[in-house]
């Protein structure tokens, strides 16, 4: 008699092996087509949106993205005097990769439209090639005071009004929106608040016109205020005057314009970039730096010394990527000896760089690195930075508010201004491209 286990054996039939194969292919394709995907969008990401050139510099570029090929017109190559190594003539086009070191050059500014394309089929990406004159900046990194005059109060919200006991009214609602921004009352102009408040008072319980920036148009609200319980008139609209604050000064030009910031100055409620009507740069002074820790970044804390005796320049404009303007005072005007190259996204390399900022009395220059790029980018968020540094670590704890503009330098080019602090981790931060404040 057998007293052991007995051992059963298990056939597929013919038409369970044909699933069971099935199945396994199927695994297999979809592995290959997430793979082919995701490589076709990581590869697309590499791949600028547009190439900075600076005529009569030769630029040496190393994408290092295979498998990539680009083509420009003929025509416009000529035009610009455009010369890439490596390059070929297929028909009316001039071809290159993209997968190795090239040394470009082109002696007459223009631009160009170029199209990218794998393995020179498969149309992949856009690119436009946009040839400069050479440029210099002086890097700066001092703390400025930013007084920016906007353009109209700006409309933070809408709210309630008590108007007797348990009842409220909302005469703004639906009227005004946030961003929006209120230039005239009845036809008169208005700058503050206050001349808000005395327009309605002197209106009373009738409508008022209000003039209105929404987007780029201009419109025409009507608006009946309530006597609130208080006894005077109001709409029922949160408003916000002018708006000043300490950044760092990035670079000067040649022609003494100036870029600072790196990031445009935004509403601390609404986070809406705030239209600019004019607005003036001042001499700041440092007090102490509030040391920033993981979860709460910290501040330069220090004093703006206003007037118009102290003005150091004007701002012209308030965008996405810093502040512009004209530099007045001599003492922060360019200077040849304190001068630098330009450099673009494509001279930009992980590894050890520096930036200057003002944590005390005087601009001091601190070790960073650079841990990722993203050539891709056109924001402000082009670079990703850790601060190495002991000293700034010691002193700050890393990026700080405050910081926002301090110039980023690289093997002897200033290539970029800090932006943005991570909060979880205030040791690194974002940087933006240099050529896109220019």
């Amino acid at each position: 008699m057998y007293t052991g286990h007995e051992r059963q054996s298990y056939r597929m039939t013919q038409r369970q092996r044909w699933m069971y194969r099935s199945c396994l292919l199927g695994v297999l394709f979809a592995v290959i087509a997430f793979t082919a995907v995701y490589w076709y969008f990581n590869i697309k990401s590499r791949i600028p949106n547009e190439l900075v050139l600076f005529q009569d510099r030769i630029e040496n570029i190393d994408f290092g993205i295979p498998f990539t090929q680009v083509r420009v017109d003929q025509a416009e190559a000529e035009v610009a005097q455009v010369s890439i190594d490596h390059s070929r003539k297929v028909g009316k086009q001039i071809q290159f990769s993209m997968a190795g070191p090239l040394a470009v050059s082109a002696q007459k500014c223009g631009s160009m439209q170029g199209e990218v394309r794998l393995f020179g089929v498969i149309p992949c990406k856009k690119i436009t090639i946009d040839i400069r004159k050479e440029a210099k900046v002086m890097p700066v990194g001092n703390a400025v005071g930013l007084y920016i005059h906007s353009d109209g109060l700006m409309v933070l919200g809408t709210g309630k009004i008590p108007v007797s006991k348990g009842n409220e009214k909302m005469p703004s609602y639906n009227k005004l929106q946030t961003g929006d921004y209120i230039y005239e009352v009845n036809g008169q102009p208005v700058v503050t608040i206050q001349d808000v408040s005395k327009a309605i008072q002197k209106n009373g319980a009738e409508k008022v016109i209000l003039g209105v920036k929404r987007d780029s148009a201009k419109i025409k609200i009507k608006i009946s205020p309530v006597q609130a319980q208080n006894g005077t008139y109001q709409i029922g609209a949160w408003l916000r005057e002018d708006t000043e604050g300490i950044g760092t000064l990035t670079f000067v030009t040649e022609e003494n314009e100036f870029a600072a910031l790196g990031h445009g100055i935004t509403d601390a409620d609404t986070e809406l970039l705030i239209r600019l009507q004019n607005g003036g740069l001042y001499p700041a002074g440092i007090d102490h730096v509030v040391k920033g820790k993981n979860g709460t970044p910290g501040q330069l804390a220090g004093f703006v010394q206003l007037g118009t005796e102290n003005k150091l320049g004007d701002i012209r404009n308030n965008t996405s990527l810093g502040i512009t303007g004209v530099i007045s005072n001599e003492q922060y005007q360019f200077q040849e000896d304190k001068s630098c190259a330009v450099g673009c996204k494509q001279d930009v390399k992980k590894g050890k760089a520096s930036i200057l900022c003002q944590l005390g009395d005087k601009v001091q220059e601190y070790e960073v690195e650079i841990e990722k790029i993203n050539l891709s980018s056109e924001d402000n968020k082009g670079m990703e930075i850790h601060v190495t540094d002991p000293e700034l670590l010691k002193k700050a704890g890393g990026i700080v508010q405050g910081m926002s503009g301090a110039p980023l330098l690289q093997d002897g080019k200033c290539i970029g201004a800090v932006t943005h602090v991570f909060v979880r981790d205030v040791t690194r931060g974002y940087a933006t491209f240099l050529e896109n404040m220019l």
